[in-house]
């Protein structure tokens, strides 16, 4: 049975983890043992059973070694430790979902193969020439590196002289559609007859939705809305600050990140994402599946391709709340323009992604 090393560090329940963990149930199902790397504590790993399915070949191991040990750096440590020693003790692949430079230094030093997944485009972490060198030389020792879309390629061979190989997120429409349609209560949208807006993300600096309420902030003095946002983060409380100061308490409600978002999803009729960066946002593909107007930042990488420039939804430039206000301000939902790029974005989905990733997966480890 062949061995994959995961690695993967901090869990926070946002796309990207749900793409890993839909890969990596689907070849545990096909036989693959797997064993997955997290710094995370013993306490979070119970709280990832309860939100995510493992297959009974995963191997989920934390960082957790001595009882009550907070300091990140030292869980990292640990993390990274426990890699190499399965690693060097085992004929094992590794596979890193962040192109960080420590699980290559592990795979050079155990002798093992390794593949690492990059998510975010070198534009964001490439400011210095020397910055360039020295993570051109430090991936350039992976043995494949993967990439979420085409313009990621073409960026990240722009600023590395690498090739690398697009390798797309898993997509389960019929799976999103149906958790979708679960019957539940919410009174925050309940009779309201207003332009109904939803915002899914990590509450961080890179998702930015700062802006989103500086626009919403504007628009609610000329157009009845509400908007929701979901998701946990280090910016909750800076939001809720904002929300507080501007008064929209009674306009405004965040709710913490859900397993299934897609029930509030079908609720709402737009989605704004408003990233400063991107890779490529697992969230605007799912709500592309149930049919609703997409409004987004455009950032060097991701939105514009899932959105065919424009075809498939609309796009703003990033940190530009006054044309998003703009946006919202003028926007008919059953204009013939609207619901054409809504049908757009279906289409790109259903013609672009699949439900399993692991047999494309499988072909590219098997190249090494």
């Amino acid at each position: 049975m062949q061995t994959l090393n995961f690695y993967y560090p901090s869990i926070e329940g946002g796309g990207l983890e749900k793409n890993l963990f839909s890969l990596i149930n689907s070849l545990a199902k096909k036989k693959y043992k797997i064993n997955f790397f997290t710094y995370e504590d013993n306490t979070k790993k119970k709280e990832l059973g309860k939100k995510f399915y493992f297959n009974k070949n995963i191997n989920v191991i934390t960082s957790s070694v001595i009882p009550g040990v907070k300091n990140r750096y030292i869980r990292y440590f640990f993390c990274i430790f426990k890699l190499f020693f399965y690693s060097i003790f085992q004929k094992s692949i590794i596979v890193s979902f962040q192109g960080n430079i420590l699980p290559i230094l592990v795979a050079k030093i155990s002798f093992s193969k390794i593949v690492i997944r990059c998510n975010t485009a070198p534009s964001k972490y490439i400011n210095s020439f020397l910055k360039k060198i020295f993570f051109k030389n430090f991936y350039s020792l992976s043995n494949i590196i993967l990439v979420t879309s085409n313009d990621f390629k073409k960026e990240f061979y722009k600023y590395f002289r690498l090739k690398s190989i697009v390798h797309r997120q898993s997509l389960d429409i019929k799976e999103i559609k149906k958790k979708s349609k679960i019957k539940f209560n919410f009174n925050f949208f309940k009779k309201f007859n207003g332009l109904k807006i939803i915002n899914v993300g990590r509450l961080t600096h890179q998702k930015n939705q700062i802006i989103l309420l500086k626009a919403f902030e504007k628009l609610v003095k000329t157009r009845s809305a509400r908007l929701l946002l979901i998701g946990s983060g280090s910016d909750r409380e800076k939001l809720l600050r904002y929300i507080h100061e501007k008064k929209l308490i009674n306009k405004v409600k965040i709710i913490p990140f859900t397993s299934n978002p897609f029930k509030y999803i079908s609720l709402c009729d737009i989605k704004i994402l408003s990233s400063r960066f991107e890779g490529n946002p697992n969230i605007l593909l799912e709500v592309a599946c149930l049919k609703k107007l997409i409004i987004s930042s455009n950032c060097k990488v991701g939105p514009r391709e899932i959105l065919q420039s424009g075809k498939g939804g609309i796009l703003f430039k990033v940190n530009d709340y006054n044309k998003l206000c703009s946006i919202l301000k003028k926007i008919n939902l059953n204009s013939k323009y609207i619901k054409e790029k809504v049908v757009n974005s279906y289409k790109y989905v259903q013609t672009n992604f699949q439900k399993d990733i692991s047999t494309s997966f499988i072909d590219i480890i098997k190249k090494l």
